[in-house]
């Protein structure tokens, strides 16, 4: 385990340079932007890393799935523990995947009490405290325990950056306190009505209990409580090392807006042919629609909401989060 007195090891030391971590609300499509990015010659997808421990174990339970029909497999199609890439990557991490923390075990009350920190002091003030408090200490080690396997991710693909699609903006925050100067934020942002009514669509609507409000607004809710604490979190990361994108955008210009990104932080710029070439993939977590794709040879957005909608529920969503979904630049 590195030291929490010193950062994380510096690129003389490892092949890894860079992180990209996309952080947004569930159905804005954090996988596909990750199978995008992975498509670079320089990059590697890997999924939501933060839930490998619950793919190795093939615990649902774990990874608060309620999902039966869910395949907890790499992309490949294979279990993790029959997958060779994955095989060969445990094996330079050097520890058990079955015996190691990749995800926060805390309560809800007790994140936010470490956020709120981590709002105030910034990366450094959390390192400090780490270091006094055991509780602490042991969240920076699971932001550690990540960074160590994307190094390994790194060394088996040969791969400069990787791409982690975990979502989760508590877990970036512990890998930024682990490593700041390794860490790009990208915050992932759809328009709020069509995450919501992703959420609730098909076999999803049994996850929501009946009560006052329409399964599509207690899904409005929910997004706009996930994307405002995004927000709010990356004001600790630097302008430099953050950047918005937009699901819709992405789908009708990718090309723009990729080497917008990849020209801010010195990658090499994005051809249409990468994401259309057939690259092996080891992606964990995420739409099983998305990640079993073998080529992106059409990039569509998925706009269903705009015609399932009715009066109602946009007038509701409105009041729960239209202010919000403006301020992303949802006009109408």
């Amino acid at each position: 385990m590195y030291a929490l007195s010193m950062e994380y090891p510096s690129k003389k030391q490892t092949k890894l340079s860079l992180v990209l971590f996309i952080a947004s609300a569930s159905r804005s499509g954090s996988t596909l932007l990750d199978l995008l990015l992975g498509s670079h010659p320089q990059g590697v997808s890997t999924g939501e890393i933060r839930r490998l421990q619950g793919f190795v174990l093939q615990d649902k339970g774990l990874l608060a799935l309620d999902d039966e029909n869910y395949p907890l497999t790499c992309s490949c199609a294979k279990p993790l523990k029959e997958c060779a890439f994955w095989m060969e990557v445990e094996k330079r991490f050097g520890a058990s995947f079955k015996d190691t923390g990749f995800k926060t075990s805390q309560k809800r009350s007790w994140r936010s009490l470490l956020m709120a920190f981590y709002l105030a002091t910034g990366p450094q003030g959390v390192r400090v405290l780490a270091r006094a408090f055991s509780p602490v200490r042991k969240e920076v080690e699971i932001g550690l325990n990540c960074l160590r396997l994307h190094e390994a991710v790194s060394l088996v693909s040969g791969a400069c950056f990787v791409v982690d699609s975990s979502k989760s903006v508590y877990h970036y925050m512990l890998l930024h306190c682990a490593a700041p100067k390794l860490m790009k934020l990208i915050v992932l942002v759809r328009d709020g009505r069509g995450v919501a009514h992703s959420m609730v669509r098909g076999t999803r609507a049994k996850k929501w209990q009946e009560g006052p409000l329409p399964p599509f607004l207690q899904a409005s809710r929910q997004w706009a409580r996930t994307t405002k604490s995004i927000l709010m979190l990356s004001r600790r990361t630097k302008p430099s090392d953050k950047v918005l994108l937009r699901y819709e955008e992405i789908c009708s210009k990718p090309l723009e807006v990729l080497n917008h990104m990849a020209q801010k932080w010195g990658l090499l710029p994005w051809e249409d042919s990468f994401w259309k070439e057939l690259k092996e993939r080891h992606i964990i977590g995420g739409s099983p629609s998305v990640r079993f794709e073998k080529l992106l040879d059409r990039l569509e957005p998925d706009n269903r909401w705009k015609h399932s909608l009715d009066k109602e529920l946009l007038e509701g969503f409105e009041k729960i989060a239209g202010k919000l979904n403006r301020k992303l630049g949802y006009l109408s």
